[in-house]
C-alpha cells in the first residue's frame, strides 16, 4: 500500500502540471502580498491576523483549483492505462481513492507551505515583524475545510464525468472572486474583511481577532460536508468493484 501511495504522490509531485501550478500559485501569492495585503484590510494592520486571514482567504482559489486540476488527471485517458497497472496491486478501490487523495493533500500542503512561507517572508522583509503564533488559527479555519469540501465535491463530480469536474472547478471559481462575504462564506475573504469593521478597537486602534459562533460552525459543516461526501466516494468505489 505504502508503495502505490509513493507511486502517486512521485507521479503528482514530479509532473509538469504540479511543477506549473506550484509557481502559479506562488505568483500568485506574492502578486497579492505586495499589492493588496502590504496596506492592510479593513483598516487594520498588514501584519493582522485579520489581513492573514484574509490573504489566505485570497489566495485559497487557486490553491483550490490546482488541486482540483491535478484531480482531473486522474478521470483523463491517459490515466486509464494506469489504472490498469495498479488494478493488479492488492488494494482495494476505497484504499485506491483514499491513497490517490492522500497524495493530493501532500500537493495541497506543499503549495500551502509555499504561500505561507512568502507570506513569513513577506512579513518579516518589509515589516520586521515576527510573531506568528496569531497566524496559526486563521490557517486551521481555512485550510482543512477548503481542502476536504473541494475534494470530496471533485471525487464525485469526477466519477459522472471529467467535464462535470472542470464544471465544479468554474463554481469554486466564481465563489473565490464574486466578493460574498458573511460568515458561510467558503474561502472566508468576506469574514476577514467585513468582521473587524464591526469591532471595538483597543488602544492602538486595531480589533482584537475574534471568530464568531456562526463562522466557526460553519467551518466545521464544510468539513463534515467534505468527510461524507468522501466517503460516499469510497463506498460507490466498493460498489462498482463488487459489481465488476
Amino acid at each position: 500500500m505504502n508503495r502505490v501511495f509513493y507511486y502517486e504522490l512521485k507521479r503528482l509531485i514530479f509532473s509538469r502540471t504540479f511543477i506549473g501550478l506550484f509557481i502559479v500559485n506562488g505568483v500568485f501569492a506574492w502578486y497579492l502580498l505586495t499589492s493588496d495585503i502590504i496596506a492592510g484590510v479593513a483598516c487594520t494592520a498588514p501584519f493582522s491576523a485579520w489581513s492573514f486571514g484574509a490573504y489566505l482567504g485570497k489566495v485559497m482559489p487557486i490553491c483550490i483549483l490546482a488541486v482540483l486540476f491535478l484531480l482531473s488527471c486522474y478521470y483523463s485517458k491517459k490515466q486509464k492505462s494506469v489504472e490498469t497497472l495498479t488494478a493488479q496491486t492488492p488494494v482495494s478501490p476505497g484504499q485506491f481513492l483514499a491513497i490517490r487523495s492522500a497524495a493530493l493533500l501532500v500537493c495541497f500542503l506543499l503549495i500551502c507551505i509555499l504561500v505561507t512561507g512568502l507570506a513569513l517572508f513577506f512579513y518579516i522583509r518589509f515589516f520586521g515583524f515576527c510573531q506568528f503564533l496569531d497566524f496559526l488559527l486563521p490557517a486551521i479555519l481555512l485550510l482543512p475545510s477548503c481542502f476536504i469540501f473541494a475534494v470530496g465535491i471533485g471525487l464525485l463530480a469526477g466519477r459522472v464525468h471529467q467535464t462535470l469536474l472542470y464544471l465544479v472547478m468554474l463554481i469554486f471559481f466564481a465563489l473565490g472572486f464574486s466578493g460574498v462575504g458573511g460568515d458561510f462564506d467558503y474561502f472566508g475573504t468576506g469574514y476577514f474583511v467585513n468582521k473587524p469593521l464591526s469591532l471595538p478597537v483597543d488602544a492602538f486602534g486595531e480589533p482584537a481577532f475574534h471568530v464568531s459562533m456562526a463562522f466557526g460552525i460553519a467551518r466545521l459543516l464544510y468539513f463534515v460536508a467534505g468527510i461524507a461526501l468522501f466517503m460516499v466516494s469510497v463506498s460507490l468505489s466498493g460498489k462498482k468493484a463488487r459489481k465488476a
